[in-house]
Order: C-alpha cells, then sequence, then structure tokens
C-alpha cells in the first residue's frame, strides 16, 4: 500500500462520508488527465482547443485543473471537436 492510500484508507476509516468525497475528486482528476493528455497528443493549446470547442479557454482549464465535474455534454464536445468519440460503461 502506498503512503497515499495509507493516508486515504486512515482518513476514511476515522469518517467514512470522506470516501465520496475521495470518489468524487478521483472522477475529476481522471477526467483532468484524460483532457490533458488527448490536447496534447493534438498539439493544441488550451485556447486553441477551447475555440475548437467553442468554449472560454477558463472552461477548459477548469477542467485540466480538475476544479469541475465535467458533463458528459462537455466531454462529448470535446471529443467530437478531436475527432474522437466519447465511450462510456457501468462497472
Amino acid at each position: 500500500m502506498t503512503r497515499m492510500e495509507e493516508i486515504k484508507a486512515r482518513a476514511i476509516a476515522e469518517n467514512p462520508e470522506r470516501k465520496k468525497t475521495f470518489d468524487d475528486e478521483t472522477k475529476r482528476l481522471k477526467t483532468a488527465v484524460l483532457v490533458v493528455e488527448l490536447r496534447e497528443r493534438h498539439e493544441l493549446s488550451q485556447r486553441e482547443l477551447a475555440q475548437i470547442v467553442g468554449v472560454p479557454k477558463s472552461t477548459i482549464a477548469r477542467i485540466e485543473n480538475a476544479q469541475v465535474n465535467t458533463s458528459v455534454q462537455m466531454l462529448e464536445r470535446i471529443a467530437a471537436a478531436l475527432d474522437k468519440e466519447l465511450k462510456m460503461s457501468i462497472v
């Protein structure tokens, strides 16, 4: 178990309600990494991606900084702007 996993486990053990907070933050971080990697693979700046998607640069920045819960519709717009398809699954 990594140090981070130990800290998370201890925090959840102390207050089980923290699990939702950790889970929500993990989802935002995964989305942020996905968008950054996709944008960088296309060699685009945040401003360029924002222009293609039709949103302010600040929207892309907030997504990439994990500051917002990104909607499925926004992810679809980003994917479509880069000729990609959004695929989802429930596991």
